[in-house]
């Protein structure tokens, strides 16, 4: 093992991954700290890089490595409430991770994990700051009968996670809902009309579409398209067939998802699911969204006998747990 002395005292070296923290052993030489790492790249201390002046750093151009110990001081364990907590002078790391989203209906979209974001900061006196550590989103839901489903609704995206301190703001928003499955008929093939999954920015928030067919020996199936989730979410797209139709469905907003297009044959007609809401949360001055998924489309379906069923609203909300989401500060020493 390499070692390096300092003074008369042996001391075993320091290594951060493959960076080797060691002594400079020529006089004269500022600064003494350097790191080098397997390749014999030296990259050497620099007291005015990062934001922690409490801690040394290294960088190498593009990475800053910071050099001591990083010791968990605080885990929130509380879920879905606003937390006060007071740090003492030092250098702090900070890692903040929101809620997962909630699956869709029938466990078909799986709720999507949120993204981590860290902080490192330093204070120099008794600091009041502010955290909050999102749930998961609820899932959303589906009905069967006789083998023949209709579509999923849209899981709720997670509650987002939050540190606050003075005016700075670290947030990790919940992770999307996902979205629901499609309607299944009575030879079991999938026929779209599931809602859309709550706070995506991309395709899993729109709700699949309608879908109709009556052509085929006098039987026939209809469902409506899903809802889209909120905030943003497009609805999916009406079908026909004849006198048999599925309605559109919704479009989400910011206060609710979409609802699920209605099914319509001849004189009947059965409901889309309505579209879950956006739930809020108050902490540090700022709201923390969970936006609800969309609804399903409704059916109407004939093989042996007729079935009939509304939509299912999609989810709000959260689970008020979570096995993902946490809000950790770390605190530097040497």
């Amino acid at each position: 093992m390499v070692e390096f002395l300092y003074g008369l005292i042996k001391m075993p070296a320091l290594y951060i991954g493959d960076f080797q923290v060691q002594l400079q052993t020529v006089k004269n030489t500022s600064p003494a700290l350097h790191v080098m790492n397997s390749s014999g790249d030296v990259l050497y201390a620099d007291a005015m890089l990062g934001d922690c002046s409490g801690a040394i750093k290294v960088s190498d151009g593009k990475n800053i490595y910071s050099i001591g110990m990083k010791k968990l001081v605080h885990e929130i364990t509380s879920i879905n409430s606003c937390e006060n907590i007071v740090l003492t002078p030092g250098c702090y790391y900070v890692e903040v991770r929101g809620g997962r989203g909630g699956d869709g209906g029938n466990n078909y979209g799986n709720g999507v994990d949120a993204i981590t974001q860290t902080y490192s900061f330093s204070i120099t006196a008794d600091t009041n700051i502010t955290v909050f550590r999102g749930g998961d989103g609820n899932s959303g839901d589906f009905g069967t009968n006789d083998g023949i489903s209709t579509g999923g609704s849209g899981g709720a995206s997670g509650v987002p996670s939050l540190f606050t301190m003075n005016d700075i703001v670290v947030k990790s928003e919940g992770g999307a809902g996902g979205i629901g499955a499609s309607a299944i008929d009575a030879n079991g093939v999938a026929q779209n009309c599931g809602g859309g999954g709550g706070g995506n920015a991309n395709d899993l928030s729109n709700g699949l579409n309608g879908y109709a067919d009556s052509s085929l020996n006098n039987s026939f199936f209809i469902c409506g398209g899903g809802g889209g989730g909120a905030p943003s979410g497009r609805g999916g797209q009406e079908a026909s067939s004849g006198l048999y139709r599925g309605a559109a469905g919704e479009n989400g907003s910011l206060s609710n998802a979409g609802k699920g297009g209605d099914a319509h044959r001849l004189l009947s007609e059965h409901t889309g699911g309505n579209g879950g809401e956006t739930i809020s949360f108050s902490c540090g001055g700022q709201l923390l969204y969970s936006y609800g998924g969309g609804g399903s489309g409704a059916i109407e379906a004939k093989a042996m006998n007729s079935i009939n069923m509304d939509g299912y609203r999609g989810a709000s909300g959260s689970t008020g747990s979570s096995s993902t989401s946490f809000v950790r500060i770390f605190k530097f020493g040497l």
